[in-house]
């Protein structure tokens, strides 16, 4: 079934012929800019669209995370009915149909500009678009030497597939030049603020005056806010500016220490689901109010824009047009159910979380459930939930009713797919947490020390501070006893090092209380292998590799432990078994040469009668 556009009443156009384009920014925060209230920073471009358009003040998006947000922003769903709820692991259905499918259907020439792998093609978001730029080069130019000399900088540099704002303006300048005198719809995102924060000079210094992460975070958002500049006279060169709308908004925003979430996925308080939400150009009407307090979500943006084009869509949708309130027809709704969701809290073996924002009060369904007035506690620092239970238990009903028919079906993330998403900081491959019972799953708030000093370890080890790094994780392992991902930073970090004999007391160690812990043998092995123990090497590595043969590092350093142990023909076996099953392609690639290093070995030794002298890595 197909509908004018809620408020249209079967009219024409709002804005017949109107030019649309849609500026997402990932990971920007909505109180860090100047027209939020943020004085300690320069954003005079965004500030300019603020001040000349609408100023949204309470806009939401369903997700903190880029795929799924970005997806209901041009399909004007929630999660729940698009079925994309994380990055990496869902695509979008060819059945539903995106913003720029009933555009370009309109007449209207599409095209969009993207800055990171989560929103490439295979995970159908170009659905409708001439153009898709997700070409993304694949070198990233890093600026901060730390980042330069320490152990993460190829994959920054040459796994992250991302590119900065720098990057995007002559992308914009060769569409728009490819364009005829037909109205068109841009689809511009931006990838900077996100992290790792490495703003480029003069702007990495511009507020040396802050605190990290507030020095460097804020850097990028002014770095961005200079090349949107561009953007806007790129539009006005053409003579194009006057008949455009912009929609300026971002993806979600980021924790930046608040609530204990540096990052923005684990939880889905404010700091991360509120957005910047600013409908600008030169063809706002003058009537339309400056300001607006009412709540909006991302799932607006499609009947909108619709609406202002005069392009009818189909009735199941969850955003409703803004129109008829811009235009004053109506008052703003003060009850619009503003609906969040993350399912990233999984990676961490936490519960999923959802919520619900509706006049005035925001529940959370968590194992411990959360209630806020957001009135009176916008910092959300006071759980009502059990002084209010009528409330709790209102918004919960409301809230069931919307996910008891999410749609749900995740796909297995592949291996290339996986080092990219993991180079961007997201999406790890975890054991279970050992102690628990399978159908047992942890409340995000009890981990959140857990996993903020896993960040904080991450952070030292990514600027090459490894001992700093490894004393956080060390002291994590002590307050947070069973977590996998706690143990293999330690392993990790002992075996960089070259503390090689604390790994073995370590391991050993775990091992003996946590006996399903894999990888525990695996680092125990590592260390006896740097300690040229190969016997106990080969012993604890095959034992990883027996618990799981997925794990192709393992095999392939079993392989060099049985090889310098002298027994080649088993290491050439474990060798082949790797090459032939494995999907770590690095891996893989050692196994060859290894493989092939060993077997001339042997052949020399043979014809000559020397003994085998052989390296391996």
């Amino acid at each position: 079934m197909l509908l004018t556009a809620p408020g249209c009443g079967g009219r024409d156009a709002r804005l017949p012929g109107v030019n649309l384009v849609i500026i997402t920014i990932d990971t920007l925060r909505f109180d860090r800019l100047g027209c939020y209230g943020y004085e300690s920073i320069r954003t005079p471009m965004i500030d300019e669209w603020a001040r000349e358009g609408v100023l949204f003040r309470d806009a939401i998006a369903s997700v903190p995370l880029t795929l799924p947000s970005h997806t209901t922003f041009l399909t004007g769903q929630f999660p729940p009915k698009t079925g994309v709820h994380d990055n990496g692991a869902y695509t979008l259905g060819e059945e539903k149909t995106t913003i720029a499918e009933y555009l370009k259907k309109a007449g209207y020439q599409t095209g969009a500009i993207l800055s990171a792998f989560p929103l490439n093609r295979k995970y159908g978001l170009n659905q409708g678009f001439d153009t898709y730029r997700d070409d993304i080069p694949r070198e990233f130019v890093l600026y901060d030497e730390r980042l330069i000399s320490g152990p993460k900088a190829y994959n920054l540099q040459f796994e992250s597939e991302q590119r900065r704002a720098e990057q995007v303006t002559p992308l914009v300048k060769e569409w728009l030049d490819s364009l005829n005198d037909d109205p068109f719809f841009l689809w511009l995102h931006y990838f900077d603020p996100h992290g790792i924060y490495d703003p480029p000079p003069p702007f990495s210094d511009m507020y040396s005056d802050l605190a990290y992460p507030s020095d460097l975070y804020d850097a990028e958002v002014t770095y961005l806010d200079h090349h949107l500049r561009d953007v806007k006279r790129l539009l006005e060169d053409r003579g194009v500016y006057d008949n455009t709308i912009i929609l300026f908004t971002a993806d979600h925003g980021e924790g930046l220490g608040d609530h204990l979430e540096r990052y923005h996925d684990q939880f889905i308080y404010d700091t991360t689901v509120q957005i910047p939400f600013v409908i600008a150009g030169g063809a706002v009407p003058d009537e339309w109010p400056r300001m607006v307090s009412a709540p909006v979500r991302s799932a607006d943006v499609l009947p909108t824009f619709l609406e202002l084009a005069g392009v009818s869509h189909e009735d199941d949708i969850d955003g409703i047009s803004l129109v008829p309130y811009l235009d004053g027809v109506e008052p703003f709704p003060e009850d619009l159910t503003q609906y969040v969701e993350s399912y990233s809290p999984q990676h961490n073996l936490c519960v999923r979380l959802f919520g619900l924002r509706k006049n005035g009060w925001k529940y959370i369904e968590a194992p411990t459930p959360e209630l806020y007035n957001l009135a009176e506690d916008p910092g959300e620092t006071t759980n009502l939930a059990d002084r209010h239970i009528t409330k709790a238990a209102e918004l919960r009903q409301e809230l069931l009713a919307m996910i008891d028919s999410a749609e749900d079906i995740p796909e297995e993330v592949d291996f290339e797919s996986r080092k990219k998403l993991e180079a961007l900081g997201y999406i790890q491959r975890t054991e279970r947490r050992i102690e628990m019972a399978e159908n047992q799953e942890a409340d995000p708030k009890d981990m959140a020390r857990s996993i903020d000093g896993l960040h904080e370890s991450m952070e030292y080890f990514t600027y090459g501070m490894l001992d700093s790094s490894l004393a956080v994780s060390l002291r994590l392992m002590e307050i947070f006893p069973g977590q996998p991902r706690i143990y293999d930073n330690v392993g990790n970090l002992q075996i960089r090092l070259g503390y090689y004999e604390d790994a073995v007391r370590t391991f050993r160690g775990v091992i003996q209380t946590q006996p399903r812990y894999i990888k525990g043998y695996f680092w125990a092995g590592m260390a006896y292998l740097r300690l040229e123990q190969f016997p106990e090497a080969a012993r604890y590595l095959g034992k990883a590799s027996a618990m799981d043969p997925t794990l192709d590092i393992a095999r392939y350093n079993l392989g060099v432990a049985l090889a310098r142990s002298g027994d080649y023909s088993n290491a050439v076996r474990e060798w082949e078994t790797l090459i032939q099953n494995g999907s770590d392609d690095r891996s893989i690639q050692l196994a060859k040469r290894s493989m092939v290093d060993v077997k001339k070995a042997l052949e020399e030794a043979k014809e000559t009668g020397r003994p085998i002298q052989i390296e391996t890595d």
